[in-house]
């Protein structure tokens, strides 16, 4: 007897017996629903996610960057920065707004990503480099003696640079490190973020109250 007999049979018995309901077969197992709904299948929460673990890469990318600088130079380890961690969220800001506001024309249009990454990388050193100093007179960075420079916080030589990062981050790493980043179990990405944001929380707090400063930290 084929499924559609049954059909027919099931049909006719309902309608001798209007009381009758056909009994649904039980089924064993229920699907795994936290797969079928990850925690980040929102599209916000990955976009955050991804931001906060940009923030973290290139914090530590450029922290990592100023201390091979200062160890050619001085010969020696600088722990450089305001805060007392591998950090320095000038570079992490930076990042995280060149992936921002460039994803979406660096590859069309290289040389307006170029000027654009440049502009937006030093006016963030003249904010934070301004800030720092007038509030507590602090300068972990001096342009003063390098050629086109404003008042020792930026300088012809860092926005170039700032350029040229920004054009390789957007146009070639970030997209790299994006698909690397999806890659990891959900819940490790969630519980890498949560500790490096409660890590940079405390270096911060301990920062406002004792500001990592010594030789080759700041500068008078």
């Amino acid at each position: 007897m084929t499924p559609n007999d049954h059909q027919k049979q099931n049909s006719i018995y309902i309608s001798l017996h209007p009381g009758y309901t056909i009994p649904m077969k039980r089924q064993n197992t229920l699907p795994d629903f936290t797969e079928l709904c990850p925690p980040e299948q929102n599209h916000t929460a990955q976009f955050i996610s991804l931001q906060i673990f940009f923030f973290f890469l290139c914090s530590i990318a450029g922290f990592l960057w100023e201390v091979a600088i200062f160890f050619v130079k001085d010969g020696g380890f600088t722990n450089r920065g305001f805060l007392y961690g591998p950090w320095l969220p000038v570079y992490g800001v930076g990042g995280v707004l060149f992936y921002i506001l460039l994803s979406g024309i660096a590859k069309k249009h290289p040389v307006r990503a170029f000027a654009l990454s440049l502009l937006i990388g030093t006016g963030l050193e003249l904010l934070i480099g301004w800030f720092l100093d007038s509030v507590w007179d602090l300068r972990y960075w001096d342009y003063r003696s390098y050629p086109l420079n404003y008042k020792g916080y930026i300088c012809l030589y860092s926005a170039l640079g700032f350029g040229i990062a920004g054009v390789l981050w957007v146009c070639v790493l970030s997209g790299l490190f994006a698909k690397l980043w999806k890659k990891l179990p959900v819940h490790f990405r969630l519980g890498a973020n949560t500790i490096l944001v409660l890590l940079f929380a405390l270096d911060c707090a301990a920062a406002l109250i004792f500001p990592n400063i010594g030789q080759g930290i700041t500068f008078p």
